[in-house]
């Protein structure tokens, strides 16, 4: 173990979700932690053989896998610490959090938007709504295209990994009579012994779900697969990630650390890697990292590899500190260039969720009084239904132009200045994907309208487009690169195509809970944004005004594509231009699936730990 003094620039605190990042007490009783929990620099091994930085989703999955052999020494260096939620079932604990915002947004009236990642063992997925989904067919064949020739990153490719993340539990028969649950374990689950993240369904479901669910039933042309996991979407249920026992949050950390007890795998907490190590043929030798509170930078050292799992916004800016990324930001930066990867901290996505479209029933479905398999509506939000919905089903009058459009873009035209060539041609692929796919509604073709149903108790929906266009980045500030985060710009709206989107999902509502439409019998009157709202101008103002640019999805600024089209990683998730050195995390995803993401970077902590082997 090696230190050395350095100077820290002060730190750059944003107004966000929360007031302030404090140093967390462990919530395990230190005897049991004392032998893997490592919280001074002097108690590290002087080498481990792998280095992981992140313990998050995808960093824990790794670590453990790794560690299954005992010839491996794992140190995982996250900057978090050790904590339990209060309610374990909760998502968003507040105050363990990124304290992170936005610049301000111009597609969204100048708003900054405050992020959401979990800071802490367990990362993000200590903090998330739960939801346990997985994209289309589609969805990561595409990865494939985009990826290097012959990429083994489809989804049958995947399928093996995907089952071995999750074990899952089949809901309450009663529940699924009472409620049209169908569930396909083979074609779409795993059933592996060793796993402990669970995938299981509540106890009970708001019963507003029967009506809009028996709506979509008389809705010609949605489709209403079995399973939505097994590669096609349409209307279906999905489960939580909770432990069905004990009906407690089932997490990265729950699955892939408490129930651990090896030598060899050592977490040190409190701890912000600062730099990953490269030699002179860039290869990775080991991690610079600063404790929380001190100004002091250490080092430790990597035997075979580094593979960084900070997540979507801190990877890229990790990259960028250790002389890879855009070699005009490293040298506005002063930072020795190793590899000019101009993707790096490009491509950043995340699910929007739109505007509200809100209806009042003037004439009250039936809802039963007494159910056991019934929750009041206040107690069964994020819980149940979806619809996700092909293009073509959710905008059948303007779906073609919508597609046309984009395919006849100039990505240049709606990039951030300065864009490399390189990642322009990486956004014109993927434009190309997806116009391509606005015009399917094949089984397994990608979905774009996502419909969470069953929250509180008027009709309507905050419809999240799966597909956005618009591509944000995620930077370093070249005038105080050592802050402890990156500058993060969503370029919300930035390509009109998403707003167009917008406005074909509010038009979809207002077919569905119209005098036309399948639940016309209860007389809906629209509340927001009203039915005055009609012409195009004044509904993109509405969504301008109300468009929230992320779900906590983000994805794509270290990404898995060819080097030509802007990527960062190879099919192995190497680095270009490097050697020891992987990225996996949720920034290695090239383009959004149609689902939450924490099932696909479980998947990608599973495929890696192969690799790495």
């Amino acid at each position: 173990m090696m230190t050395g003094k350095c100077t820290v620039f002060p730190i750059a605190v944003a107004l966000s979700l929360v007031l302030s990042r404090p140093r967390f007490v462990s919530a395990i009783p230190e005897s049991v932690l004392r032998a893997r929990h490592v919280q001074t620099p002097e108690k590290l091994r002087q080498s481990y053989d792998y280095i992981i930085v992140g313990a998050g989703t995808a960093g824990l999955t790794i670590a453990d896998r790794l560690t299954e052999s005992p010839k491996y020494t794992v140190l995982v260096i996250e900057h978090g610490e050790f904590w339990s939620p209060s309610d374990p079932t909760g998502d968003g604990q507040r105050a363990h959090l990124y304290n992170l915002t936005s610049v301000p947004q111009i597609g969204l009236d100048n708003r900054t938007i405050p992020l959401g990642m979990g800071f802490g063992v367990g990362g993000s997925s200590a903090v998330n709504g739960m939801a346990v989904m997985r994209g289309t067919v589609q969805d990561y064949n595409i990865w494939a295209v985009l990826g290097n020739k012959g990429s083994a990153w489809t989804w049958e490719g995947l399928l093996p990994y995907f089952r071995k993340a999750i074990r899952f539990v089949p809901p309450d028969p009663v529940l699924a009579a009472d409620f049209n649950i169908t569930y396909d374990t083979q074609a779409a689950w795993g059933q592996y012994n060793d796993t402990h993240v669970y995938a299981s369904f509540p106890g009970g479901l708001n019963p507003v779900i029967k009506t809009i669910y028996n709506g979509l039933r008389k809705t010609p042309g949605i489709p209403f697969p079995v399973d939505g996991h097994a590669g096609s979407h349409g209307v279906f249920y999905y489960p939580l990630s909770v432990n069905p026992k004990t009906r407690q949050r089932s997490y990265s950390r729950t699955g892939h650390w408490d129930s651990l007890n090896r030598s060899n795998y050592d977490i040190l907490t409190s701890a912000r890697a600062t730099k990953v190590l490269l030699n002179k043929i860039n290869a990775a030798t080991g991690v610079e990292f600063i404790l929380t509170g001190a100004v002091e930078r250490h080092t430790v050292k990597a035997n075979k590899e580094v593979v960084v799992s900070t997540g979507t916004i801190h990877t890229p800016q990790l990259l960028q500190l250790s002389g890879i990324g855009p070699h005009e930001l490293l040298k506005q930066a002063k930072i020795p260039l190793k590899v000019n990867l101009p993707g790096v901290g490009a491509n950043f996505q995340d699910h929007p969720i739109g505007a509200s479209i809100r209806f009042n029933f003037t004439k009250t479905p039936p809802r039963p009084t007494s159910n056991s398999t019934h929750l009041p509506p206040s107690e069964g939000q994020g819980q149940g239904l979806v619809a996700d919905l092909s293009l073509p089903i959710a905008a059948p009058l303007t779906f073609s132009a919508i597609a046309s459009s984009l395919a006849g873009q100039n990505p240049a035209s709606f990039a951030a200045p300065g864009t490399d060539r390189s990642v322009l041609r990486g956004y014109k692929a993927q434009n190309d994907l997806l116009a391509h796919q606005m015009l399917s509604s094949t089984p397994g073709s990608l979905s774009f309208l996502h419909w969470v149903i069953g929250y509180g108790t008027a009709p309507g929906a905050n419809p999240i487009n799966f597909h956005i266009t618009s591509r944000g980045t995620i930077t370093i500030d070249p005038a105080n690169p050592d802050a402890p985060d990156p500058i993060v710009d969503y370029r919300a709206l930035t390509n009109p195509v998403d707003t167009g989107l917008m406005i074909a999902y509010i038009e979809f509502y207002r077919r569905f809970f119209g005098p036309e439409g399948a639940l016309a019998q209860y007389r809906a009157v629209e509340t927001a944004p009203g039915a005055h709202v009609t012409s195009r101008k004044d509904l993109a103002r509405y969504i301008r005004a109300n468009y929230i640019p992320q779900a906590w999805h983000p994805v794509g600024t270290a990404a898995k594509m060819r080097r030509e089209w802007g990527g960062v990683v190879d099919d192995e998730l190497r680095v270009y231009g490097t050697k020891r050195l992987r990225v996996a995390d949720a920034s290695i995803i090239p383009i959004l699936p149609g689902g939450t993401t924490q099932l696909t970077v479980y998947m990608i902590g599973e495929k890696v730990s192969l690799l790495s082997l």
